[in-house]
């Protein structure tokens, strides 16, 4: 079966030449794939600790510290991966502290190097955070505030790629205790959470695959021509319904 697929894969893929050539000449890109096509870093990584200065409970400066499971763009060799930040402004490249003894949650970052090659966040937003599925895959969830202003509730391209999803460590908790009880059942309801006592558990998210996918023009170089034939490989395998999603565990499935 998987040879005969192949064999489809092979006959089909010049017919998407035309297309893919017309997607990318019209510049009508998502603004993830923007967003990684002006960054220098993409890449999966899992948070090691945070090293902030505080005024009045708000990061002000300071460091995150990160460990990178695999890249999609110039990641590849990073290992550990400190990212500074100074300053309040929006959105800033700050994390929430996480307990030593509590396994580590794990973002999806956009960099970009300085001057001097040290590596910072994307200004126009550094992070999204990544949780674990049940059947232990990658899925970044949705909506989140990370997204922006409307935590990706008005884009509807996110929307039609989020789907139900049942989550497992880091991230798949969060404490509302701060909330009174009307408050947040109407944040559950708005962001698509389930009420749990005083905790919020996230219900949807999008698989990390069709995420990429999504992102997949602004990670490639238009005049690698092996990475342009890999991108409609991968739009033919899309449009065959076949599966490209990560399995979580350290490393790129």
């Amino acid at each position: 079966m998987k040879n005969f697929t192949q064999l489809i894969i092979a006959l089909l893929l010049p017919l998407l030449c035309p297309l893919g050539a017309n997607a990318q000449d019209s510049g009508d890109l998502h603004w993830l794939a923007e967003r990684a096509a002006t960054s220098d870093v993409v890449v999966v990584a899992q948070l090691e600790r945070t090293d902030y200065d505080y005024q009045r409970d708000f990061p002000v400066g300071g460091e995150t510290w990160f460990r990178a499971l695999f890249g999609y763009k110039g990641g590849d060799d990073l290992g550990l991966i400190i990212v500074p930040e100074q300053g309040l402004g929006n959105p800033g490249c700050y994390f929430p502290e996480s307990l030593a003894e509590l396994e580590r949650p794990r973002y999806l970052l956009f960099l970009v190097r300085g001057e001097e090659g040290e590596l910072r966040g994307h200004p126009e937003g550094c992070a999204l955070e990544v949780l674990v599925s049940s059947d232990n895959r990658y899925a970044v969830r949705w909506p989140q505030p990370r997204f922006g202003d409307d935590a990706g509730l008005d884009d509807p391209v996110l929307r039609e790629l989020a789907r139900p999803l049942r989550f497992q460590g880091p991230l798949a908790r969060i404490d509302a205790s701060e909330l009174l009880t009307h408050q947040r059942r109407d944040r559950a309801e708005r962001m698509f959470m389930r009420v749990d006592g005083s905790d919020l558990l996230p219900t949807r998210g999008i698989p990390l695959g069709e995420l990429r996918g999504l992102m997949r023009p602004g990670l490639l170089d238009p005049d690698d021509e092996a990475a342009v034939s890999s991108r409609r490989m991968d739009e033919l395998r899309q449009r065959m319904g076949l599966s490209d999603e990560e399995p979580a565990g350290g490393e790129e499935g």
